[in-house]
């Protein structure tokens, strides 16, 4: 019986060492190609970078900008079902949008719906101008922030992303606001939403569909926001949990951004297991010698 105890132990240690010395290298040469020009891959528990690719360089973030207007806005619960009277300058603010009008009254909840949701432009400057009492005020606060989070490569010139000199951040500081958004419920809650009926206070009402599509097409996908113009090209910042681990993918001037987050996540997840696998057989190589 000692015998066969002994042989036990010695297989488990063979297999434990197999793991050690060849799984692991063989993930860290199995990381996939990906489009995107810069990206990020990002542990949201441990903030450690998982994977990276010119990932400090300086880069038009486009709506991935909304990430820190939605942050900050999320933060201030006493303001949700305040109604906010949309002013000229936000009724101007084109591209994507809710084609807000000057003097609609919505509550500033469906507003932030509107700007993480569909990533309507007139909804962030409403939303700040609502907070700050001007996007100028705001935007100096989106800044602050960011330096607060440690975000070296940032620089915000305006609420929604849309095109700015002087306008950047960088896949890993897009991905430290994502972990500190993600921190906030409000934040959380609204990026995983699908769809969303935003209403006006005068009985209009508007359905809006999550850009990020990953939600409906990746398993354990729960945010967080899509970005596009000509210079930022696609990007997206990408949320996803399974098996108590949750990463963040961030991904800039991609030619396929879905399927960039996808392979990153599916790489990351994959890693994850190979390294439980191996616990759980240096735990179990443990309980035989002891």
């Amino acid at each position: 019986m000692r015998g066969y105890a002994v042989r036990l132990t010695l297989i488990g240690i063979f297999v434990l060492h197999s793991v050690v010395c060849f799984t692991a290298p063989a993930f860290a040469q199995a990381v996939p190609e990906i489009t995107a020009e810069a990206a990020v891959m990002l542990d949201m528990d441990t903030g450690e970078v998982l994977y990276g690719k010119a990932e400090h360089e300086r880069r038009p973030p486009a709506s991935l900008t909304k990430v820190m207007t939605g942050y900050l806005a999320a933060q201030r619960q006493d303001l949700m079902h305040q109604e906010v009277v949309i002013s000229e300058m936000a009724a101007e603010t084109g591209e994507s949008s809710l084609n807000l009008k000057e003097k609609d009254v919505l509550c500033f909840e469906e507003l932030l719906y509107g700007a993480l949701l569909k990533s309507a432009n007139d909804a962030c400057v409403a939303v700040a101008e609502h907070i700050s009492g001007s996007e100028e005020i705001f935007v100096d606060d989106m800044n602050l922030q960011a330096c607060l989070l440690g975000c070296a490569n940032t620089k915000f010139q305006n609420t929604n992303g849309l095109p700015a000199e002087e306008h950047y951040s960088s896949a890993y500081d897009l991905a430290l606001m994502t972990r500190a958004a993600m921190q906030v419920p409000q934040f959380a809650q609204i990026v995983q939403t699908q769809n969303h009926t935003v209403h006006w206070q005068d009985g209009r009402k508007l359905l809006v569909h999550n850009t990020n599509r990953l939600l409906r097409e990746y398993p354990g996908a729960i945010g967080v926001k899509t970005g596009t113009t000509n210079e930022a090209g696609q990007c997206l910042i990408a949320v996803a949990e399974k098996a108590g681990k949750r990463v963040a993918v961030v991904v800039l001037k991609s030619r396929n951004r879905f399927y960039d987050a996808t392979v990153l996540l599916d790489y990351a997840f994959a890693e994850a297991a190979a390294e439980e696998a191996s616990d759980r057989l240096m735990a179990e190589s443990g309980d035989l010698q002891g």
